[in-house]
């Protein structure tokens, strides 16, 4: 952990809070990240938040092209020149929030913890090919939860209808400088294809959105408040198409919020 105090020291910079920066210092974390992605010579790579360049290195061993893309100036210009001779890594500074997610990528990354669910939510609406990514364990338990469960919410639904969560290791969070509050995982985010087609995703994304609001209530009557707020011409005919309106919001599976999404879009179609 010591180098990682002389580089910081040697470039005058400190972890800014601002940023989130808590700096991946283990060894066998770091290889394990980049294995799990199983890399070959074929594939682009989108780094998240590269900071001191400890994980880019191993990647550039084994990507055909690498992007590395850094919010902080001061650690853009340090990567640039530490990779400078390095053909296959790009340096890009700017914010991985914003930057496009290039077709076909593996995103392969310990993110700011602050971006989790923004970018969570960027990669499952790009098309990627899988997701290694070293993130907060709670928040990896939030990704994988089942319907029914304490950490099932909105993120849970809004990933689980495109992709497929697994935690592969937790990682402690004596693994980083400086140190955490929290434990993180190691997570792994693939693509799937869902048996039931999303209609409208802007309509599924706010009704997701707005009937966790209301997460532990019985879907009927949140149901019923949300329609007659943005449907009210098309409501009664929502609400006898509806089903298994007596279960919670919370205990509803991702299907379930596809259907009922489509039923909403039907009967807009239709008016």
């Amino acid at each position: 952990m010591a180098w990682v105090r002389r580089e910081l020291d040697d470039l005058g910079i400190s972890p800014l809070k601002r940023f989130g920066q808590h700096f991946l210092v283990d060894t066998v974390i770091r290889d394990q990240l980049v294995d799990i992605a199983r890399l070959s010579t074929d594939d682009t790579v989108l780094e998240v938040g590269p900071g001191l360049g400890f994980v880019t290195a191993k990647l550039a061993t084994a990507a055909n092209h690498l992007i590395a893309v850094e919010k902080d100036h001061m650690l853009a210009n340090h990567l640039r020149k530490k990779f400078f001779s390095t053909r296959n890594v790009e340096v890009v500074e700017g914010d991985a929030l914003t930057f496009p997610i290039p077709a076909g990528a593996k995103i392969v990354s310990s993110p700011p913890y602050n971006i989790s669910s923004k970018l969570t939510l960027r990669i499952i609406d790009s098309e990627f090919k899988i997701a290694c990514l070293l993130l907060q364990e709670d928040f990896v338990r939030r990704l994988t939860a089942s319907n029914g469960s304490r950490d099932y919410g909105r993120i849970t639904v809004m990933l689980q209808s495109k992709a497929e969560a697994k935690l592969i290791k937790k990682v402690p969070k004596n693994c980083f400088y400086p140190k955490p509050r929290v434990d993180s995982a190691l997570a792994t985010i693939t693509p799937k294809s869902s048996s039931i087609e999303v209609k409208d995703h802007k309509i599924f994304e706010e009704l997701v959105r707005n009937l966790f609001t209301q997460r532990r209530r019985k879907l009927r009557g949140v149901l019923n408040r949300y329609l007659t707020s943005k449907y009210a011409l098309q409501k009664d005919r929502i609400l006898a198409q509806v089903e298994q309106t007596d279960k919670r919001v919370y205990e509803l599976s991702p299907n379930e919020f596809i259907r009922l999404s489509n039923t909403i879009a039907d009967a807009l179609d239709k008016s």
